[in-house]
């Protein structure tokens, strides 16, 4: 230890070496275009929920006109605090409430239309489930969404030069009145309807609220919206490279990349809002695993949407599939046959050891393995110690630096011979490999074409529960 001497003065002296400043190591270039903070904080949850809950859940309709009465809605029990317990042990990390649908019934205390909760029975007119939503979502340490149709049946307005401001109006008081929103998702407009001014509203949005991200689920071009829907997609069908990728030219070609992370949107049931018909009809817990890796494995958010029933609650078979989703999750990443054990790669980003290929098998997401400079390829290999079986591959990038692969392939060894077990585009904040049965003493990460020097931060092997391949 370095002897320090403190005079009063506040000056010092030090024998030995001059201390300089805290070595500050050069970090690999980051590769445009790059995600904000809250787009990365959005996809490093991986999975959100949706939940659809207002008037045509009491009017055991899908979509409503607007003529419905306030009088209908009642939930008797409601619960948002069930809610949340259930969509945390399903490893939800978002919710999504239904604020308001296509119908224009309000769920919040508004001062902008009587069509809300303040002309219904709910906790005599007092009753607020927005409210109780947002409440119980931060107590639960769940981020908030809002979904908000900017289409209304209800409101007289609608289409008119006078329905932007009402719109306006019912936007403030969200974004205002309760706490942080994280994400605000708008609908399309229906077919013929009048055109909207979605750059004015995103950009009044972030007036208010710069931290909220906003979706305008397909309504408008790439560039306004943040955040998009590639809408559903089926595990045997995969979205095709250009969907799977963050990186967005929505003018074409020639247009400036954009970085818009994407989401798959999902039904536990056949519809969006809950019907007692379909109690029996809900989703399989290998149904929505399914779904798991048609959208967190090909990089994108999966969105499932789980609706309250007329009590206010999820329901018993939702609750039910949503703790096997759970375990089923914990499961695939019980054992992951790559920590820790020897990794090696074909370059290292100024030879130093912070980003060498040790770095990828951590289990820490803020570590990674970076390509020398200059390279748009790279091979990262493990050592498993031995002949072991596998069912899984997972890759992931540091996102903050961009989303670099473009080509990649994994490769096993086996009885000293090399096999191509999987291949892939983009890999972006996770890209899963779900494999029937593989074998193998050696793994390798091969990427074959990237945007900038090859990057990541998880290279994971597991031991997961066999399935076929889909």
């Amino acid at each position: 230890m370095l002897p320090v001497i403190i005079g009063t003065s506040g000056c010092y002296e030090k024998t030995g070496p001059v201390l300089g400043p805290p070595f500050d190591p050069p970090q690999p270039e980051a590769v445009a275009p790059l995600p904000s903070a809250a787009q990365v904080a959005w996809q490093r949850q991986e999975m959100a929920a949706f939940l659809h809950f207002g008037m045509n859940t009491f009017t055991n309709k899908e979509q409503g006109d607007g003529s419905e009465s306030p009088t209908l809605f009642n939930p008797t029990t409601l619960d948002a605090r069930q809610w949340m317990t259930v969509l945390r042990n399903g490893g939800f990390r978002e919710a999504l409430l239904t604020a308001k649908h296509h119908d224009g019934f309000c769920l919040w205390q508004t001062e902008c239309t009587p069509y809300s909760v303040a002309a219904s029975p709910f906790q005599d007119g007092k009753g607020d489930v927005v409210r109780q939503f947002v409440d119980a979502a931060h107590e639960g340490n769940v981020r908030v969404a809002l979904a908000v149709s900017p289409l209304d049946r209800h409101d007289s307005r609608y289409g008119t030069p006078a329905y932007q401001g009402f719109f306006e109006c019912q936007l403030r008081e969200l974004l205002s009145n309760y706490g942080t929103i994280d994400e605000l998702w708008l609908w399309g407009l229906a077919q013929g309807s009048p055109s909207f001014d979605w750059v004015a509203i995103r950009d009044f949005v972030h007036g208010l609220s710069p931290q909220t991200l906003v979706e305008f689920a397909n309504a408008a071009p790439l560039p306004v919206s943040e955040l998009r829907s590639i809408g559903l997609s089926s595990p045997s069908t995969p979205p095709p490279p250009s969907d799977q990728s963050s990186v967005q030219s929505p003018g074409g070609n020639a247009a400036t990349p954009v970085y818009i992370p994407a989401e798959a949107v999902y039904a536990v049931r056949p519809g969006w809002f809950w019907h007692a018909s379909n109690d029996d009809q809900v989703k399989t817990v290998d149904q929505l695993v399914d779904y798991y890796f048609d959208s967190v494995g090909r990089n994108s958010l999966l969105r499932l949407n789980v609706p309250p029933d007329t009590r206010g609650l999820l329901p018993d078979p939702d609750v039910t599939v949503l703790n096997q989703l759970g375990r089923a999750i914990d499961a695939l990443y019980r054992t992951n046959l790559a920590n820790g054990q020897m990794a090696t790669a074909d370059s290292v980003f100024q030879d130093l050891a912070l980003y060498a290929a040790a770095s990828a098998v951590d289990g820490k997401l803020d570590t990674f393995w970076a390509a020398g400079v200059g390279q748009t390829t790279g091979r990262l290999e493990v050592d498993l110690g031995g002949l072991r079986s596998f069912g899984l591959i997972s890759i992931q990038e540091p996102i903050a630096l961009g989303e670099r692969a473009t080509e990649h392939h994994v490769e096993a060894r086996a009885n000293g011979i090399w096999t191509t077990i999987a291949t892939g585009t983009a890999i972006g904040e996770r890209k899963l490999h779900r494999l029937g049965a593989a074998t193998g003493d050696r793994v390798a990460l091969v990427i074959t074409g990237s945007r900038g020097a090859p990057a990541i931060s998880e290279f994971g092997i597991y031991e997961a529960p066999a399935a076929a391949a889909p």
